[in-house]
């Protein structure tokens, strides 16, 4: 598995959103969860010019 962070921008916006919103989001991160890196489009995409290696933006499929 591996450690997913949020910012506390992440949980404002997630206080925001509705429960149907909230739960395919739950889905999205519990994939990043198991496959971290591995997780490929259309879940997720790598991250250009990150300072970090392996960066990856999560795509949310609502």
């Amino acid at each position: 598995m591996w450690d997913i962070e949020y910012t506390d921008e992440f949980e404002d916006w997630w206080s925001g959103l509705n429960e149907a919103e909230q739960i395919d989001i739950v889905a999205s991160v519990g994939l990043l969860e198991a496959l971290g890196v591995n997780l490929r489009y259309p879940h997720s995409s790598g991250v250009n010019g990150s300072k970090h290696p392996h960066m990856r933006e999560l795509r949310i499929q609502h």
